[in-house]
């Protein structure tokens, strides 16, 4: 049923068994030997963050501050891949095995993204309130005494040990899924399988406090003042709805633009991808009515004035645009079955998500920087190129290796999936 792997070749691929296994290794030669594929998006990527660049000397607070959501947009689509692919290992889910290369060059990214975020610290003093050093000095006029107390926990030195912290721990968990994963394609060896369910295990609670925190000191810390214990659910919710929809476009893109696919991802599987956008939709939305119900609810002014800045100044328009186009529309069209099994539906629906998941961190991260709403070139421009080199690095990723695991135990099952 499957190629042999062979190092010295792009790609081996498993075939459907109506296919020719001839045809289908010419269909994946031609796509791995275009090797400027990935060149592509990179160049333009790395155009536009020039072009930002300028921008810096004109504004830096809107260059770091569309920077920062930009970086989060893509930090969150691969945490949230990362919990997916910790979460199928864990259920020994099947269906999700021809789909699983994809969430792994999709979460193999956190070294990039480290990279990537390094410029954020010569905006530190723009991005974050608490890094001003006249807010501690209690004979200055703008000392804050809520910030002096979370100074042990909210300063330069401590933020950037914790978030190398993050980082090696979300690289040492997908580094280690990974590279089992790629070790399976040329030794069949079983305890393979049981290692990936094993870092899966003790992944899984890393993951979930990292990503918590994470949330806490790139997101919420920017309006200090502020604070939510719910925010890191929030943070992961948006993250995995934006990884799943990532995950099916992608899938789209190398299926119908050059075969490549055809006949393993069927729409049984498309069927499956459609239901977690759907629920993941509706579980954003859930997290995001009760953050903002608990708050309304108790009504004490130091903590509803972070909703009270997104429901004035044109930023309410922003926030019921939310409510309607990254929920309401959404949950219509993916409701019925036949929209989950139509790749045109369902790949406008998965661009259409990702779209909305950078909307709602702008939402999040820029009334801190202006009262009024509305939108930045840099918003855009930062945002698309910094996409732009994650698209080429993943592209490259999904170059170097099989788009389908070889030797996986549960591959036959996946490839024969029916929903009931």
């Amino acid at each position: 049923m499957a190629d042999a792997f062979n190092r010295s070749s792009f790609f081996t691929w498993l075939v459907d068994p109506a296919q020719s296994t001839r045809d289908a290794a010419e269909r994946a030669y031609r796509f791995a030997g275009d090797r400027r594929a990935w060149v592509v998006p990179l160049a333009l990527g790395i155009a536009l963050l020039a072009i930002s660049a300028l921008g810096l000397w004109q504004s830096p607070d809107d260059f770091f501050f569309a920077y920062l959501t930009g970086w989060s947009f893509l930090l969150t689509t691969s945490l949230g891949g990362l919990f997916f692919l910790v979460f199928n290992h864990l259920t020994r889910a099947h269906w999700s095995v021809v789909v699983h290369r994809i969430n792994e060059g999709l979460v193999w990214a956190f070294p990039l993204l480290f990279l990537l975020g390094l410029p954020l610290l010569f905006g530190m003093h723009d991005l974050y309130h608490w890094t001003h050093a006249e807010l501690y000095d209690p004979n200055s006029p703008q000392y804050d005494e809520v910030l002096a107390g979370k100074r042990a926990y909210l300063n330069v030195e401590f933020w950037s040990v914790r978030m190398v912290g993050y980082f090696a721990v979300w690289t040492l968990i997908s580094y280690r899924l990974y590279s089992f994963s790629l070790r399976q394609d040329v030794d069949p060896d079983p305890s393979l399988q049981q290692k990936m369910r094993n870092t899966s295990a003790w992944g899984l609670p890393l993951l979930a406090v990292t990503t918590a925190f994470a949330s806490y000191d790139v997101l919420m810390s920017t309006d200090p003042h502020w604070f939510s214990t719910i925010f890191g659910i929030y943070f992961f919710a948006g993250g995995i709805l934006s990884a799943v929809a990532t995950i099916t476009l992608l899938t789209l893109i190398l299926q119908h633009n050059g075969g490549l696919l055809r006949g393993i991802v069927t729409p049984e599987h498309y069927h499956d991808l459609g239901k977690y956008l759907f629920g993941f939709v509706v579980f954003w939305a859930y997290i995001a009515f009760s953050q903002y119900v608990l708050y309304w609810y108790g009504g004490i002014p130091e903590e509803t004035v972070w909703f009270q800045h997104r429901l004035r100044g044109g930023w309410g328009w922003h926030s019921a645009s939310l409510v309607l186009f990254h929920f309401l529309v959404p949950f219509l069209l993916l409701l019925p079955q036949a929209t989950k099994r139509a790749a045109p539906v369902l790949g406008v629906l998965a661009v259409w998500l990702i779209g909305m998941h950078w909307f709602d961190l702008h939402w999040v991260v820029l009334p801190v920087l202006r009262d009024s709403a509305g939108f930045h070139w840099l918003d855009f421009t930062c945002w698309l190129g910094l996409t732009g080199i994650f698209a080429g690095a993943l592209v490259y990723r999904l170059s170097r290796h099989p788009l389908v695991p070889q030797n996986h135990p549960s591959l036959s099952e996946s490839l024969h999936f029916e929903n009931l």
